[in-house]
């Protein structure tokens, strides 16, 4: 059954705009400009060839690092592969996949570190511009066509970010302990689960609520939807210390 397609907000529409934006700087100057692939694996080729380059910079801030400060900021707002997933045409209902299913991604970080490895120990370097060219587009394709596939299958522009993205798994290794997080702030919560129902990564959002925690969900993106679909404005996002508890990784509570 297809449903309505939501009217976009203001600040979606801006985030888009980002996700755009930086999805054209990255191919436009990193990748097709420069051939240079900043993906987890030309990390494993460039570690193994003893050279420090730009991917080993993007990854550690973007992917590692940088989500000490905010989170899984980057998927939210500048991801060249999510500005494809949240623009195509989705319209069936979302399917209810369990909770072991977000465990997936880690098997696919595993093999996103492991072929690498295993082409360097046969011989093959990728350290030519033309060599990280060919497989970034190999790799992205399969990446996109995969994302794609699981969009229309399960009605989730989001299904390939939480069932199979490596960088994502990445992400949660420190994402939970941000700097930045959703929040409630003094207004008083109603409990009517519209944030929930937002949320692109179906974070569990009234539990941390309800507790007085703020959100430590590994998959939250900082996309800021909850607090746009929020009728009481009683979301934010805050500064300061981690929650008391943090989820296990990668699991929907």
């Amino acid at each position: 059954m297809l449903g309505p397609v939501k009217r976009k907000s203001p600040v979606m529409s801006t985030r888009l705009a980002f996700l755009l934006f930086f999805t054209m700087f990255y191919w436009g100057i990193h990748f097709i400009t420069g051939k240079t692939n900043l993906q987890l694996s030309q990390v494993v080729f460039d570690i193994f060839a003893g050279v420090f380059t730009g991917a080993i910079v993007h990854v550690a801030i973007a992917k590692f690092f940088g989500p000490l400060l905010f989170g899984r900021g980057f998927c939210g707002w500048v991801c060249w592969n999510a500005s494809l997933f949240e623009l195509l045409p989705v319209r069936a209902a979302k399917r209810n996949i369990p909770e072991k299913y977000f465990m997936y991604k880690y098997v696919i970080l595993i093999m996103t570190l492991a072929v690498p490895g295993a082409l360097i120990a046969a011989g093959y370097g990728f350290r030519s511009p033309e060599a990280q060219f060919k497989w970034l587009l190999t790799e992205n394709a399969l990446i996109y066509l995969t994302g794609v596939g699981l969009a229309f299958l399960l009605g989730d522009h989001r299904a390939f970010c939480k069932y199979l993205c490596p960088a994502g798994a990445l992400m949660t290794l420190t994402s939970p302990r941000s700097v930045l997080k959703i929040e409630k702030n003094h207004l008083t919560c109603n409990r009517c689960g519209r944030c929930e129902e937002a949320c692109p990564m179906d974070v569990p959002i009234m539990s941390y609520i309800t507790a007085g925690q703020r959100v430590s969900h590994p998959e939250c993106i900082l996309c800021t939807e909850c607090i746009q679909n929020c009728p009481k404005n009683c979301l934010t996002v805050g500064i300061g210390k981690k929650s008391d508890t943090t989820p296990e990784f990668g699991k929907s509570f």
